[in-house]
């Protein structure tokens, strides 16, 4: 038996068998000797790769742990990969007869295959074909190149689609103004989808065809006037149709033996056209004015009667029908006065007192109608209390906002009172000062009130006092005072910050409403109380005042 040397120097010479030695331009000579040496090199480092192995390094990997069969398939999907479809369809067929084959004196095939894949790439270098060169005789190849400007292409060839776009639109539009224009400059009837009754050539039918054709149809179709010959007249009518509906007045300037809408050719001059017409100008709005119900059934009106069809509303018939309507129904409720219901007493106003009252209790004072709970400080209102066209529930709920903002008002006033300086006084200037700015919203109101003049409805007034009236609920509830009937105590009182203290709440509460319609007066209310603050803050900082810890004292 052969030597294992010896066996390693035969494949050795059979695998460079066949191969060139001929030395190219520009590659090195490779030794015959060498390449050998280098091949049993490469066969003995495979066969001997795990006998001087450390123990920690014999873990194979996950790659050496594969079937040879799948090393094989991922040298054929290498190969493909590579753009040589050819060789791995090669590869994979001559494994496969490998496998298949019963006549081979190999034993361990497996073996034989592992051996060929670790020898995968260790062959001699192979001349690839020279590919082509792309920067040969380029002038952008090349170091420190001269800069000789920028490639200028015409405007022309960026617009060209934009020009065949425009191109094709005009195209469309000016196609759709012709077909346009083809169908207004057209007779009357062409083009239309029906079987030829427009057509001035198409052969006339039936009777029923002649007449409608010849009489009605043709005027139409008949581009002159000379052809028009014809004389239009009514539809017959049956004996038993009913006519009393549809009487057409007519003129008596106008003849009614000819139709005015026909002229001759000849007839056809500037003078004949530019004659005024004879019909008699009508007055629209003195039509409307003096038009009356047709007491005869109308086509507007199918099935129903003559006159009106809708109810008028209750509103719409007056304050005395309203009046009326109303004690209706409080004396059908007086049958039940004994049993379940009780009615309180209804007292009639005139509206001009009731409007005096209003503008009272607006700056908070005290009427007949308006009376105040000295206990709650909240207006209350006279049970009963209406106007002509009025009930007396409508009425409670508009007096009841207005009432509101008396309230508001009047708790206001008290908790602005200037105070008295005394030794016992311990607020502070910031909330003289925030009173002070109060006092100044509150003289505002009452101008604003003082100045309503006394001719105007309760509707009017309501709205015109509406948002001074959101804004006295929002001052009331800054104050402490509006959410709460006993709530003077509480403003006034220790709870409601100063100093400080104060301007850090008016700050908040400016931030909080800065999109709203109370921003304004948050705005005025919070300058006017930083004025003893800022006022120090000046004084220390410039003048270095010797009282400045006793006004300390006193911001509070």
């Amino acid at each position: 038996m052969e030597s294992i040397t010896q066996l390693f120097g035969d494949l050795c010479e059979a695998h460079m068998t066949g191969l060139s030695w001929k030395v190219h331009l520009g590659a090195q000579k490779i030794s015959k000797k060498r390449a050998k040496q280098n091949l049993k090199k490469i066969a003995y480092n495979a066969l001997f790769m795990n006998l001087f192995q450390d123990e920690t390094r014999k873990v194979q990997s996950n790659i050496s742990r594969l079937p040879v069969k799948n090393k094989i398939l991922m040298l054929s999907f290498n190969l493909r990969v590579g753009g040589m479809g050819a060789q791995a369809d090669r590869l994979e067929k001559l494994v496969e007869e490998l496998e298949t084959s019963n006549c081979l004196p190999f034993t361990e095939v497996n073996s034989v295959l592992d051996l060929l894949v670790q020898l995968v790439g260790t062959g001699p270098p192979q001349l690839l074909p020279q590919k082509k060169d792309y920067f040969l005789n380029n002038k952008y190849v090349g170091r420190n190149v001269k800069y000789q400007g920028y490639d200028y292409y015409d405007v022309s060839v960026f617009e060209a689609d934009i020009q065949s776009l425009i191109t094709n639109e005009e195209y469309q539009f000016n196609d759709t103004i012709q077909k346009t224009l083809q169908i207004m400059e057209a007779a009357p009837g062409t083009g239309l989808p029906a079987i030829g009754l427009f057509s001035q050539n198409y052969p006339v039918g039936d009777k029923f065809e002649k007449e409608t054709r010849v009489s009605l149809f043709g005027a139409l179709v008949h581009s002159r006037t000379y052809d028009m010959d014809i004389r239009l007249d009514l539809p017959p009518v049956p004996d038993n149709a009913d006519l009393s509906g549809l009487a057409i007045k007519v003129p008596q300037s106008i003849d009614q033996s000819e139709d005015e809408g026909f002229q001759s050719a000849s007839n056809l001059t500037p003078d004949s056209q530019s004659e005024p017409s004879m019909t008699p100008d009508i007055d629209l709005w003195d039509a409307v004015l003096t038009y009356g119900p047709s007491k005869r059934r109308c086509w507007e009106r199918i099935g129903c009667p003559p006159g009106r069809k809708e109810e008028p509303y209750l509103t719409e018939a007056g304050r005395e029908a309203f009046d009326k309507f109303y004690r209706l129904r409080e004396g059908e409720l007086q049958l039940f006065n004994n049993t379940i219901l009780q009615i309180p007493q209804i007292v009639l106003m005139k509206e001009s007192e009731l409007v005096k009252d209003v503008l009272n209790v607006l700056i908070g004072v005290v009427s007949a109608t308006f009376s105040l709970n000295q206990a709650a400080q909240t207006f209350v209102i006279k049970q009963g209390i209406y106007v002509s066209g009025t009930s007396p529930e409508s009425m409670n709920n508009l007096l009841s906002e207005v009432a509101e903002y008396g309230t508001y008002y009047t708790r206001l006033s008290r908790f602005s009172l200037q105070p008295v300086l005394d030794s016992s006084y311990n607020k502070g200037l910031v909330f003289q000062a925030f009173t002070s700015g109060l006092r100044k919203y509150l003289q505002y109101y009452r101008a604003c009130v003082l100045s309503t003049p006394p001719t105007l409805s309760l509707l009017t007034i309501s709205f015109l006092f509406r948002k001074l009236g959101r804004q006295l609920r929002y001052l009331a509830e800054l104050c402490g005072i509006g959410t709460t009937a006993l709530g003077i105590s509480r403003g006034a009182g220790a709870s409601f910050p100063t100093g400080v203290r104060l301007l850090s709440y008016l700050y908040k509460e400016a931030l909080n409403n800065c999109s709203n319609e109370h921003y304004p007066v948050l705005l005025s209310l919070l300058k006017t109380s930083c004025e003893p603050y800022t006022r120090w803050v000046a004084d220390y900082l410039l003048y270095n005042c010797a009282y400045n810890n006793l006004l300390v004292f006193h911001l509070g």
